[in-house]
């Protein structure tokens, strides 16, 4: 990645990120188990990644992640329309979230 980026975002299922935090671990969904990494996405990305992927779902919630905390597994690679997506390779540790906000409080951030 060429600019600095401090921060990156997981869009949960409400069901998903109470599991989450049940289980203070979260190694990802079909999705990601399918694609061998969690997906993640910059700030910027959020909203092409809510309409292309939970269009009509109002229960999301979108987690804040501190870059520094994921750097050993977290690598930049393409993703969809030529953009350069983050991709975690390892389990996600609930403590690695700064925030957590509801779909419709994104501008939160």
């Amino acid at each position: 990645m060429n600019k600095k980026i401090s921060f990156v975002y997981r869009i949960f299922k409400e069901k998903e990120f109470m599991n989450f935090k049940k289980n203070k671990k979260f190694g990802g969904n079909q999705l990601d188990i399918d694609s061998g990494f969690i997906h993640l996405s910059t700030y910027e990305q959020i909203k092409g990644t809510l309409t292309k992927y939970f269009k009509g779902n109002n229960n999301i919630l979108i987690s804040k992640l501190r870059v520094s905390e994921l750097q050993d597994s977290l690598k930049w690679e393409n993703g969809r329309d030529s953009e350069i997506f983050p991709h975690f390779y390892g389990i996600l540790e609930f403590k690695f979230i700064v925030k957590t906000v509801k779909r419709e409080e994104i501008h939160e951030f």
